[in-house]
């Protein structure tokens, strides 16, 4: 390259050179920006995934509890006066029937594994009538219904009722698999086992009855929600204690299951029907309602207080109404730890127990 060729090249070389570092200046610039707007971005995705997660667990439990609190106490035939138990241990949460909608803050069931102190727990009774049974004949004597086909298992807690009477029992046997075409409830077989062969009066009487051809057999569900650690170990569930009876065994207990992780808290109040007009006139906690006052239960208000998997996805603090709402004022909780939290609430009508 000659001087003079030299000399015209410098002045574009420069010129070329501070528009690379103008270039790179500001690639560098967008890099930073698009970096900040992924960062953003992602956690704003993580954010909305978080809640949308939330949301859909909140109200998945509220929906599963709320089936369950309909159908309370639905015998199908409506309201029994004449009534019997005769399981060993009738008075248990899980098997007395008198108490179709029963809470709990302290004293839980023992079919509560892990439950912890202090946070509401209800057990909730009814009959499933997908399984309903038609009685054929019953030899009383014998302990001995016979019923249209089935495959219900020894061990399971039926109720068998005409209409005019109903009985609480476990199916003793026969202890086979496969179809069957009868259901035997002697005394004294199995666990919890039945105090008496008898359905005319609960334990610890004894009186014969005999249900006629036409009376209906159904099995019975004891479903007992409570909150304890998830098994992952972050934080905690939404757990429920069921009975469960094992293939021919004739045992009957309860099998806890964990439904849905991320359920921190529950509130639980109930609606008593004081005047007889069949709606709730006033709600009360669990430790607010006497023994007695259990078969008054109309509605059940339930509140669950959901937490996010991961921390971090808020900054600064979230304040949260979560208390039993005795105080004029409800208070505030509030976290700073990072997790996302929110409410659910729902207020539920046992339809057994309302026009």
């Amino acid at each position: 390259m000659t001087e003079k060729n030299l000399k015209n090249f410098l002045p574009a070389a420069r010129f070329l050179l501070s528009e690379l570092i103008v270039a790179m200046a500001i690639g560098i610039l967008m890099t930073g920006v698009i970096a900040a707007f992924y960062i953003n971005m992602r956690g704003t995705f993580r954010y909305q995934e978080d809640l949308a997660r939330i949301q859909e667990s909140g109200r998945f439990a509220i929906d599963m509890m709320a089936r369950d609190i309909r159908m309370a106490g639905y015998n199908g035939c409506g309201t029994i006066t004449d009534f019997a138990n005769t399981i060993n241990g009738g008075g248990n949460a899980m098997f007395d029937f008198s108490k179709p909608v029963e809470g709990f803050e302290s004293g839980y069931p023992s079919g509560m594994t892990g439950v912890i102190a202090g946070i509401d727990a209800v057990v909730i009774k009814g009959v499933d009538a997908s399984d309903e049974l038609v009685v054929q004949a019953h030899n009383a004597s014998a302990a001995q219904i016979g019923t249209s086909e089935h495959t219900i298992p020894a061990g399971a807690i039926l109720l068998v009722t005409d209409c005019a009477h109903a009985a609480i029992f476990q199916m003793t046997g026969p202890k086979t698999t496969g179809t069957k075409t009868n259901i035997v409830h002697n005394k004294g077989t199995g666990v919890p086992g039945n105090c008496e062969q008898e359905l005319g009066v609960s334990c610890p009487g004894k009186k014969e009855y005999k249900f006629k051809p036409g009376a209906s057999v159904m099995r019975v569900f004891a479903n007992g929600y409570y909150i304890a650690p998830a098994s992952s170990g972050n934080g905690n569930s939404l757990w429920r204690a069921s009975l469960s009876p094992d293939n021919g065994a004739g045992t009957t207990g309860t099998a806890p299951e964990e439904l849905i992780e991320g359920v921190e808290s529950m509130l639980i109040s109930y609606g008593l029907d004081t005047n007889t007009d069949r709606s709730g006139d006033v709600f009360k906690h669990a430790s607010e309602i006497s023994s007695a006052d259990w078969s008054k239960v109309v509605a059940v208000r339930v509140s669950l207080l959901l937490r996010s998997q991961k921390a971090k996805q808020t900054t600064g603090s979230q304040t949260i109404v979560f208390d039993r709402g005795l105080a004029a004022v409800p208070a505030a909780t509030t976290f700073t730890d990072g997790y996302l939290r929110k409410v659910f609430s729902e207020t539920v009508t046992v339809r057994n127990r309302t026009p």
